[in-house]
């Protein structure tokens, strides 16, 4: 009896007593390629403490492979082993590239695929990564509902492996420009000014970007001199974009500066007569200013210019047909008294011929453009007045057709 208690008192002895398993980097990648996470992320955390270990690149390259897998993984058991494995994953490839002797490249490597080393790089590596935290944060902004706090958070961490690890990046515009949307449909505005100004400054060009910051200052900022200066700024940068030049006409407007814009545009117009667009934006500037007979002229001579010019024959409809609308008002505004009722009926006559001068520029608008909701409300109305039922039944045809209830 005294023999089996003394090999028990030992035993605690004994068990204490085992060398801990020393860290083994091929177990580690291999552990990492098999998909057992858990068993990886042990293996390489002894490493980076173990002596003959700890200062070898390979080390902590391995690290930045294994807990970017925790980062990514749909595992929620591995995914738990580390609250900030995205933040461990890149600290651990940097080191790895501190350690690295004359620019050495790290790579994983296939023995049965002769070209598995130069499609596994530490950089090539990095880049999906980057790209995989992008390709999530596109999916959730075109999603059929869109969660757009979500794609913040995974370009954000797309942006956290290309801005920390990498010299180059060929998406960085496009992880800037869906940063961008996402943050302003989330009301993160500062966050999309910024992102929109990382993506001009890496070379976007899209007009999206300025548009953006244009809704932002000119909306929920409400600094519409700011966004003034960036619609200027996008005349200048994308001169072929026919909205700028419309954008910055309606800021001047707001800013009270209606005579600064018509000024220039007359000025504009003498140095180029035949430009179509600056006689709209004039045409449209006095119409702000409800200088209609100037307006009808610029309208006019637009189209004379460019006879399919749709936005001119809008705007000139609009502006023949707008007596017929202030004769409308006014048999509106009439009772019920005999004396009203006799003053309708001599104004309807006259309403009736307005509407009759009025229809062949709404007519003519809908053959520029058949499917223009705005034109085809106008004409059903028209018509609908002039109780032609045919045309009034054609258009409402024509809206079924367009999904348009």
């Amino acid at each position: 009896m005294k023999k089996v208690i003394l090999i028990l008192l030992l035993m605690p002895a004994f068990v204490f007593a085992q060398k801990p398993v020393k860290p083994n980097l091929s177990k580690a990648l291999s552990l990492w390629q098999d998909g057992k996470l858990g068993e990886a992320k042990d293996m390489i955390d002894a490493a980076t403490t173990y002596e003959k270990t700890m200062g070898d690149g390979k080390t902590w390259y391995y690290r930045g492979l294994i807990y970017a897998s925790l980062d990514t993984t749909s595992n929620e058991t591995y995914k738990a082993l580390s609250t900030n494995a995205l933040s461990v994953a890149i600290e651990s490839f940097k080191k790895a590239d501190e350690l690295a002797a004359g620019g050495k490249e790290y790579f994983v490597s296939n023995p049965n695929d002769i070209m598995s080393a130069a499609n596994n790089t530490m950089t090539v590596q990095l880049e999906r990564l980057a790209n995989y935290y992008l390709d999530q944060g596109i999916k959730l902004v075109q999603s059929d509902e869109p969660d757009f706090m979500g794609s913040i958070t995974k370009i954000s961490k797309s942006r956290f492996v290309f801005e920390n690890t990498m010299k180059t990046y060929s998406n960085d515009t496009l992880a800037y420009y869906v940063l961008a949307i996402a943050a302003q449909n989330s009301e993160q505005y500062d966050t999309a000014i910024q992102a929109v100004d990382l993506y001009l400054k890496k070379g976007g060009k899209a007009k999206e970007a300025y548009i953006i910051l244009y809704q932002i200052y000119a909306g929920p900022k409400a600094n519409k001199e700011k966004a003034l200066e960036i619609v200027q700024e996008a005349k200048q940068k994308l001169p072929e974009e026919s909205n700028f030049p419309l954008m910055e006409i309606e800021l001047l407007i707001d800013l009270k500066r209606e005579a600064e814009a018509k000024s220039g545009l007359e000025k504009a117009i003498v140095k180029d007569p035949g430009n179509k667009m600056l006689h709209f934006y004039l045409g449209y500037i006095n119409t702000s200013l409800n200088s209609l007979t100037e307006a009808k002229k610029n309208f006019e001579d637009a189209l004379k210019i460019d006879s399919k010019y749709f936005e001119a024959q809008v705007y000139l409809s609009k502006i023949v047909g707008e007596d017929a609308k202030k004769i409308k008002r006014q048999i509106n505004g009439l009772g019920i008294s005999p004396a009203d009722k006799k003053r309708k009926m001599e104004l309807d006559v006259v309403y009736v011929e307005k509407l009759k001068g009025a229809l062949p520029y709404w007519e003519k608008a809908e053959k520029l453009n058949p499917s223009d909701e705005e034109v085809l409300n106008e004409l059903y109305s028209i018509y609908s007045d002039l109780g032609n039922d045919a045309q009034v039944q054609r258009i409402e045809k024509r809206l079924k057709e367009l999904g348009i209830e």
